[in-house]
C-alpha cells in the first residue's frame, strides 16, 4: 500500500514539473565588422524585447559578445505552436526590426531541463555596422528599464498556429524607441491625474427615455406611439392595436435604437430591441516619469482622447391581465466600454523637436444582466397609467475614468423607477413622464402629439431638468425628429462642419402589421 502512495505521488510529482515549462528563447545576435559584410561579430548592448511580455526584455551581451537569452515568462504550453516576435532596439533606424519565431519542442533537442524548453534563434544578423547599430551602456540599460515598465499581453487561450504578436499600440511604441536610441528623448510616464470632462459615463439608460427620444413624455405610459415601449414599460405592448411592430429610430453617428414585438397569443406579447450610444472627446490628464529616461518629471496638462460606448439587449414579455390591465418583465444585457488612460510615451524628433505623445490605454469593459418589472393601467377611456421598475438587480456602472491602481474609482447605480400618465382627448394625446434614480429625482418630461390626418403624427415635448427638447414628424411608416439634448452627448474628436443639425437629426421608420 505504502508502495502504491509513494509511486501515485511520484507521478503526481513528475506531471507537475514536466508539465510546466518555462519557455527560454536564446541565441547570438551578429553584425558587420568595420562594414565588411563577409566580417561579423556579435552586436552588444542590443535590446531584444518579446512582443508579449516586454517585462522579459534582455540587452546583448559582452561575454561572449551578441549573446541573449530571454526567459519569456510564458508556460510551453500557451506558447507551443504560435508564432512570436523578438523586436530590437538599435541606433540603426534602417535595420530590422522584427525577428518572428515559430515555438515548437524539437527545435533544441539537446535540452535535457523538463522545466524548460529552449529555442535556440539562428542566423540571425544585423545588416550594418556594428558601431552604428550599438547602443552605449548607459543608454542601453535606461532603455531596458523603460521596457520593463511595460505591461504584458495576455495570449492565454489563443488558438495554435496563431500570432502571439504584440499589439499595435506595443509596436508603435517600440518603434519610437527605435528612434528615441538615436536622439534620447524619450521618457514613459503613468497617468497621475484626470482632468473633469464633458462626458457622462453611465447616465445613458437614465437619459435615453427622456432626452434621447422622440416620445418625450409619453415612455412610461405610452399609448399611442409604441416604438420604444419595449425598453421602458413593456407591459404597454399588450394594448396595441396591432399584433406586431418593428421601430427604427437612429441619428447614425452616437445613438440608434431598434426595437419590435410580436403577439404570439390573445394574451401574451414578448419584444425584443437594443439601444447603442457613442460619445468621444479630449480631456487632460497629469503624469510623472516611471522610466530611467524620465524618472520624476512631470507633465501637466497632456490631451488624451477618449471614447465611450455604451449599449443595452432587451428582452421583454408582456401579459395582458384584461382590458385594463397589463403587466411586464424585461431580462437586458447592460455593456460599457471606454479607453483608460495607462501609461505615456513622449518623445521629441532629433530633427526639428516636433514632440510625440503615445497612449496605451487600458480597455474597460463592464457587462452585466439585470432586469425590469413594468405595469399599466387604464384608469377610464381617456387616462391611462405606467409604473416601471428598472434595472432591480441595481447593476452599477463606471460613472468616469479613474487613475490606474487607483481605489478611486466611482460607479452609478442604474436601478431607477418611472412613472406616467397619458391623457387622451380625440386627435390630442398629452403624456407626462417622471424618472427617479435610485437616490434623487433625475427629471421629468411633458409631450404631446397630435394627429392632424390619417398615417400622421406630429409631437413634441420638453425634459425639464436637463431642458432638453424633441420635435418629430411620423407619415405612414416612417418618421425625422429634431432631438435637442443640451449637449448631453459628446462629440469633440469628430466634429460636423454644421454643428446646428450635428448629431440632432434624427431618422427611422415604424411598421405596424
Amino acid at each position: 500500500m505504502k508502495t502504491t502512495i509513494f509511486f501515485i505521488a511520484t507521478l503526481v510529482l513528475l506531471n507537475g514539473v514536466v508539465s510546466a515549462q518555462d519557455v527560454i528563447i536564446k541565441g547570438t545576435l551578429r553584425c558587420m565588422n568595420n562594414g565588411i559584410a563577409t566580417s561579423t561579430r556579435g552586436a552588444v548592448n542590443i535590446i531584444i524585447i518579446p512582443s508579449f511580455n516586454p517585462k522579459a526584455a534582455v540587452a546583448t551581451t559582452t561575454t561572449p559578445q551578441g549573446f541573449f537569452q530571454v526567459n519569456t515568462g510564458w508556460d510551453a504550453k500557451d506558447l507551443k505552436d504560435k508564432d512570436v516576435s523578438l523586436y530590437i532596439i538599435t541606433k540603426c533606424s534602417s535595420c530590422k526590426r522584427v525577428e518572428r519565431i515559430f515555438i515548437s519542442e524539437d527545435l533544441d533537442k539537446r535540452n535535457t531541463d523538463p522545466t524548460k524548453l529552449y529555442v535556440t534563434v539562428k542566423g540571425w544578423k544585423l545588416l550594418e555596422n556594428c558601431q552604428n547599430a550599438e547602443l552605449p551602456d548607459i543608454l542601453s540599460e535606461q532603455l531596458l528599464d523603460s521596457a520593463h515598465r511595460l505591461p504584458p499581453e495576455d495570449i492565454t487561450g489563443k488558438a495554435p498556429g496563431s500570432p502571439a504578436l504584440a499589439p499595435v499600440s506595443f509596436i508603435n511604441l517600440f518603434q519610437k524607441l527605435v528612434t528615441a536610441a538615436a536622439t534620447a528623448n524619450v521618457g514613459l510616464f503613468k497617468v497621475t491625474a484626470i482632468y473633469p470632462g464633458k462626458v457622462k459615463y453611465g447616465i445613458f439608460l437614465h437619459s435615453s427615455p427622456m432626452t434621447n427620444t422622440d416620445n418625450t413624455g409619453f415612455n412610461f405610459a405610452p399609448s399611442r406611439n409604441l416604438s420604444e415601449a419595449v425598453y421602458w414599460n413593456a407591459s404597454a405592448i399588450a394594448f396595441t392595436s396591432k399584433p406586431n411592430n418593428i421601430s427604427l429610430l437612429a441619428n447614425f453617428k452616437n445613438n440608434i435604437k431598434l426595437s419590435g414585438y410580436y403577439q404570439l397569443t390573445k394574451h401574451f406579447f414578448v419584444g425584443m430591441g437594443g439601444i447603442y450610444t457613442k460619445q468621444d472627446q479630449t480631456r487632460q490628464i497629469d503624469v510623472i516619469g516611471i522610466g530611467a529616461l524620465s524618472s520624476g518629471n512631470i507633465f501637466n496638462g497632456v490631451n488624451h482622447q477618449e471614447k465611450l460606448e455604451e449599449f443595452a439587449a432587451f428582452v421583454a414579455p408582456a401579459y395582458k391581465i384584461n382590458n385594463k390591465a397589463s403587466v411586464g418583465v424585461t431580462i437586458k444585457s447592460i455593456w460599457q466600454k471606454f479607453n483608460n488612460p495607462k501609461l505615456l510615451a513622449m518623445e521629441q524628433d532629433g530633427t526639428d523637436n516636433t514632440p510625440y505623445n503615445f497612449f496605451i490605454d487600458d480597455s474597460i469593459k463592464k457587462q452585466s444582466i439585470d432586469a425590469d418589472i413594468s405595469f399599466s393601467y387604464k384608469i377610464n377611456s381617456f387616462l391611462q397609467a405606467g409604473v416601471s421598475v428598472m434595472n432591480v438587480a441595481g447593476t452599477k456602472l463606471y460613472a468616469d475614468q479613474f487613475v490606474p491602481d487607483s481605489s478611486n474609482q466611482s460607479y452609478i447605480n442604474q436601478r431607477s423607477y418611472g412613472v406616467g400618465l397619458c391623457y387622451k382627448r380625440g386627435r390630442l394625446n398629452v403624456g407626462a413622464d417622471a424618472l427617479f434614480t435610485d437616490n434623487e429625482f433625475y427629471d421629468a418630461s411633458l409631450g404631446v402629439n397630435y394627429v392632424p390626418f390619417n398615417n400622421g403624427l406630429i409631437a413634441t415635448g420638453y425634459a425639464f431638468k436637463q431642458q432638453s427638447f424633441s420635435v418629430s414628424f411620423r407619415l405612414k411608416n416612417f418618421k425625422i425628429a429634431y432631438i435637442y439634448d443640451n449637449n448631453l452627448v459628446i462629440n469633440e474628436v469628430k466634429v460636423s462642419k454644421n454643428k446646428v443639425f450635428d448629431g440632432k437629426i434624427y431618422s427611422g421608420f415604424v411598421f405596424n402589421f
